[in-house]
């Protein structure tokens, strides 16, 4: 089993785990069709450590629901609240915040892919010269735009690595997934 084990490092776990096993693992057994069960079982060992590694990191499946919709939450507050000069977007053509927020996890993501998108389009416009001055002129130097969006990038990388808040912080606004009494609904979220 060592000459087995050993051939099988020096070959490499991520090739047994794809089915290419060392010829030293055939003498081990007499069965013909070794590979197979020796596979099956490889392959259980790795997703229970992957699952374990995931619950481990973020939490059981409606933790990670709750956790994901903090930071969407978060996201959307900074949209709304940061100065124009970061967001560079028209507000007035936002939703009202809490039909954005009362929305699914996915359609919060796609209202927040939206509007990245549409950020990106505007400095790609701002920043083009057309013979005449460019949009950005009118938002400060360089230094000033590269300040601003490094901070407004700033506070989104922080609400995308945001933590659930401590079960003692309630609230009295509903966020979609609270009753106004700050409790989780008994029903399990969506898969």
């Amino acid at each position: 089993a060592k000459l087995a084990f050993t051939s099988q490092t020096f070959l490499g776990w991520e090739d047994a785990f794809q089915g290419r096993f060392s010829q030293k693992w055939q003498v081990l057994s007499s069965d013909k069709n070794w590979a197979k069960p020796v596979l099956t079982e490889l392959m259980n060992w790795g997703r229970a450590c992957w699952s374990n590694r995931c619950t481990h990191l973020f939490g059981e499946r409606k933790d990670q629901y709750h956790l994901r919709r903090h930071r969407l939450h978060l996201q959307v507050k900074i949209w709304y609240e940061s100065p124009r000069t970061q967001v560079l977007v028209n507000r007035t053509n936002f939703p009202d915040r809490a039909s954005i927020l009362h929305r699914n996890n996915e359609g919060i993501a796609r209202w927040l892919d939206q509007q990245y998108a549409d950020r990106a389009s505007m400095r790609t416009r701002a920043s083009q010269t057309t013979g005449q001055l460019t949009m950005d002129r009118f938002m400060g130097t360089a230094l000033v735009r590269r300040q601003q969006n490094l901070s407004f990038q700033g506070r989104l990388q922080e609400a995308r690595r945001a933590n659930l808040p401590d079960i003692n912080e309630t609230t009295t606004a509903s966020d979609g997934d609270h009753s106004h009494g700050g409790t989780p609904p008994s029903e399990e979220p969506p898969d």
